[in-house]
């Protein structure tokens, strides 16, 4: 599939999680793709006690056939972790701190942040995904990291820089009870 394809599929799975996200959503999604969460890499301890935090307060009920493992990037390398279906799974907090925390930075570029929103702008241009072209047009690159809109719902994730690494590899199969 094509890049402009996977993004369109990409797209389709967040809005189906999330009916109600509006286009900064999206636009957080496409950051992250390319960016990933080095803004939050760079305070590696807050990363750590923000996440030991958060996960305090999930409650793993109702993630039947949930999937941990989103992939959010076009290119195959980027994706979110959500937490819920991971404690539900009796994930270790430990294990899953020590792996996020150890990641490398991505080094996102905003030449790929651009490319990616014109693709997303095409999409909503051809009325693949439900935003119009006006809407992404009015939003211009962020100067930081965008938040969920009130309206996006419960989210609790932490993002996988490169999920084709081979250590990052590994440890999904060790967490997965895969060899």
């Amino acid at each position: 599939m094509d890049e402009k394809g996977t993004l369109l599929q990409i797209v389709k799975t967040e809005v189906a999680l999330h009916p109600r996200m509006n286009p900064g959503d999206l636009q957080k999604l496409v950051y992250q793709a390319v960016f990933g969460i080095d803004h939050l890499l760079r305070d590696r301890r807050r990363f750590q006690e923000d996440l030991k935090q958060g996960w305090k307060g999930i409650n793993p009920a109702g993630t039947v056939g949930e999937n941990p493992l989103q992939v959010i990037d076009p290119a195959g390398k980027t994706a979110r972790l959500h937490l819920r279906p991971c404690k539900k799974r009796g994930m270790e907090l430990g294990k899953l701190t020590t792996f996020l925390v150890s990641q490398s930075l991505k080094k996102g570029k905003k030449k790929r942040f651009d490319r990616l929103w014109a693709l997303a702008g095409e999409l909503a241009r051809e009325g693949g995904i439900p935003f119009a072209v006006e809407e992404l047009a009015g939003l211009c690159f962020p100067i930081f990291p965008p938040h969920h809109s009130p309206g996006f719902g419960f989210s609790a994730y932490r993002v996988i820089n490169n999920v084709t690494q081979p250590g990052t590899i590994a440890w999904l199969r060790r967490v997965q009870g895969k060899r």
